[in-house]
């Protein structure tokens, strides 16, 4: 990442935390600022546009001369939604509650024994998961082999387990049916979290607005409520599908 774009994201660092995240990660594509906005791609699973915006008319503009780059949308804010929406229909929204760690929050070691997850257990995360419409095995792939992961083995089966996103947000926390209620969960989050505090970024997660569950366990962890954000895909014809990928 250029030092201006870097100076520009860093200007409001947990506004823009999934995309200071995400390119620390992968690479950018390519970026266009308008005034104190910009329009920054970068291919992960899919060529995501971010976006780091206060002004409807900067990201306007700056919309309207890119948007045929890619359907897809990172981390978008609610403001940004019906701006987004004057250039295609979507095929689907994901909305999801930031929530991100303070930093006097103290937290004691996991007890539970921790493994980092092998990525050939890709395929049986994906077929377990919640979000299929929203991932693929390929994407778990790379997450597990790029980033922190935490699982627990039961009678020789990944019974939980957690990981990171593309942005190094925390996720992907699952437990099995019949390992719940053990406290599986809390004890993988700890682990993420101790991994996460050795690289010194910022302790993040995104979670869906109807997962009580998770909302719980990360409010007694001692994350707050940042924002509401969304990942949208616009549709696209058979042509533009070939010419972005």
């Amino acid at each position: 990442m250029d030092s201006t774009l870097y100076s520009l994201l860093n200007s409001k660092p947990d506004k823009n935390i999934a995309a200071l995240g995400f390119f620390s990660n992968y690479q950018v594509e390519e970026y266009f600022i308008e005034g104190k906005s910009a329009l920054i791609f970068g291919r992960s699973d899919h060529l995501w546009a971010h976006i780091s915006s206060s002004s409807e008319i900067e990201l306007s503009l700056l919309l309207s001369k890119y948007h045929t780059k890619t359907k897809y949308y990172y981390s978008v804010e609610d403001w940004m939604i019906p701006l987004i929406f004057e250039f295609g229909t979507p095929e689907w929204v994901m909305t999801t509650n930031r929530y991100i760690l303070q930093e006097n929050a103290v937290l004691r070691s996991p007890e539970a024994d921790i493994v980092k997850i092998d990525k050939g257990y890709a395929s049986f995360i994906h077929e377990n998961s919640d979000y299929k419409a929203f991932t693929s095995i390929a994407y778990i792939e790379d997450r597990l082999t790029k980033d922190i992961s935490a699982g627990i083995i039961e009678n020789n089966m990944l019974a939980a387990w957690g990981f990171t996103h593309d942005d190094g947000a925390l996720g992907f926390l699952h437990v099995l049916d019949k390992y719940r209620n053990r406290g599986y969960a809390t004890e993988i989050m700890l682990a993420l979290i101790q991994e996460r505090k050795k690289t010194h970024k910022p302790v993040y997660g995104n979670i869906v607005p109807d997962n009580n569950a998770s909302k719980n366990l990360v409010g007694k962890l001692g994350f707050k409520l940042d924002c509401k954000i969304s990942w949208i895909k616009l549709h696209s014809t058979e042509l533009e599908d070939q010419s972005l990928f």
